[in-house]
């Protein structure tokens, strides 16, 4: 999570404004949901007794997820439309790669499984034009809604 604020300081040379803040906050956030559905997921899988309030804040999350990554894409199209708002051409390039960054992580888990590189059934799977499939954590999230 931590990595994405550093590779975009790093690639505007530290001038981050507003416009690329809140584009990055929601990809932080999205990354920071995913990271904590994995260790779920792996607490779940070595038979832990994962926390099972993490599924519960996670779909809590959602809606404000959805509204802070929309804002965040928002925010960099205003960026490009009124460029005395930003820093400059560096500060426009890493809010609309925070924006879709955030945009992929929010389908990505509340959704589809967009990455299909790591496993090659999946791989074969969306090569075939078979579409992509829902994602671990919306099936997890479908059987939490269920139960309640």
């Amino acid at each position: 999570m931590a990595g994405i604020p550093f590779i975009c300081m790093v690639l505007t040379k530290g001038e981050i404004g507003w416009v690329t803040l809140v584009p990055l906050l929601a990809a932080v956030l999205l990354l920071g949901i995913g990271a904590a559905y994995w260790r779920f997921k792996v607490q779940q899988l070595k038979r832990e007794r994962p926390d099972s309030n993490v599924l519960r804040q996670i779909e809590h999350l959602r809606w404000p997820s959805l509204g802070l990554t929309l804002l965040g894409g928002l925010v960099a199209i205003i960026g490009w439309a009124v460029p005395a708002l930003t820093i400059g051409l560096a500060d426009r390039i890493a809010a609309t790669g925070c924006a879709v960054l955030g945009a992929l992580e929010y389908v990505n888990y509340y959704h589809r499984q967009l990455q299909h590189f790591d496993n090659l059934t999946d791989f074969r799977r969306m090569l075939a034009g078979k579409g992509f499939r829902q994602s671990w954590m919306a099936r997890d999230l479908a059987a939490l809604r269920k139960q309640t």
